[in-house]
């Protein structure tokens, strides 16, 4: 397959950009980087409600913004995490593709603005999503959900949303129904084939990976930990059933297709759909790429099906 003729002008425009490498631009700045790409999601999707709410942990006040499909009805919640390589991103950056997946899959969604690196490296992020977890469980009535539980997001979120549900995995509280992976983060020792076959010209190349995990890892973070890298953990049976998406020109391709195969071993049901033609970052691209409307309308039939909405 050949890159996809509307990722090959972006590929084109970002070179001719020529842009400093992650190292030498301020945190700042790169920061900035998500709101610039908001345009390319497609305009924000009308919903039932939306509302802001305050989760207190003992580090902090997490803000999570919940979307409803539809109003007074109990409804099956989604917490999905933003992308951003554990560094950049928020809820308003990931608000179109959060009002798409609620609006079509007819789910709560929850998204939550977890610490970020290198402020908050490991293991803040994945301690506050687990909190957040709890809390949510915990308050069915004060935020319409009916107690079926889904976990998902894409790259740094589908990290998060993988180690969490190795978190959980004994909590008799905490049973979690389905996760969604997009493109997920599953092992940053970064030595599968695709970080060598991809690692530069593809959006996301292998400069600006090292850079994120090394926010990410902190100082005492290894890339080695089951708790940072899901796939290096010894077993993986007892997870929820998962849908797993990649993109062929991804640096991150072979370890989310590896993950969904070591599930599959321990008896986890998976589906993997692999879209060609695409690169890291697609599924943020509902504004310009069928594909990207496509794989937001997966995500959302699996909900719907595992649901039986």
């Amino acid at each position: 397959m050949t890159l996809h003729p509307t990722i090959k002008e972006m590929i084109k425009v970002t070179h001719e950009a020529k842009n400093l490498p992650m190292s030498k631009t301020p945190l700042a700045e790169i920061r900035k980087s998500p709101a610039r790409l908001k345009r390319l999601m497609g305009e924000p999707m009308p919903l039932a409600k939306v509302m802001n709410h305050i989760i207190p942990t003992d580090q902090r006040n997490m803000l999570m913004r919940l979307y409803y499909p539809e109003e007074n009805k109990l409804l099956p919640l989604l917490l999905y995490f933003h992308p951003g390589g554990f560094v950049k991103g928020d809820i308003d950056t990931h608000d179109p593709v959060c009002r798409m997946l609620s609006a079509t899959s007819g789910c709560i969604v929850a998204a939550l603005n977890y610490p970020l690196a290198p402020e908050n490296p490991f293991p803040i992020a994945i301690r506050e999503a687990k909190t957040a977890l709890h809390w949510i469980i915990a308050h069915p009535k004060e935020l319409s959900h009916d107690g079926r539980i889904a976990i998902g997001g894409e790259n740094a979120g589908g990290n998060l949303a993988a180690v969490l549900t190795h978190e959980v995995r004994a909590e008799v509280h905490a049973p979690l129904s389905f996760q969604v992976l997009i493109y997920p983060q599953t092992d940053l020792t970064c030595s599968t084939l695709s970080h060598q076959e991809f690692e530069k010209g593809y959006l996301l190349e292998k400069e600006s990976i090292e850079w994120y995990k090394t926010q990410y890892l902190g100082k005492g973070g290894k890339a080695e930990d089951p708790r940072i890298s899901p796939l290096l953990a010894p077993d993986l049976s007892g997870l929820p059933p998962a849908l797993i998406i990649t993109a062929e020109f991804d640096p991150l391709r072979d370890e989310g297709e590896i993950y969904a195969q070591r599930l599959k071993e321990a008896g986890v049901p998976v589906k993997l759909h692999r879209y060609k033609g695409m690169v890291h970052g697609f599924f943020q691209m509902a504004g310009i790429l069928d594909d990207a409307r496509l794989a937001i309308q997966e995500v959302a039939e699996t909900l719907k099906t595992h649901f039986n909405l």
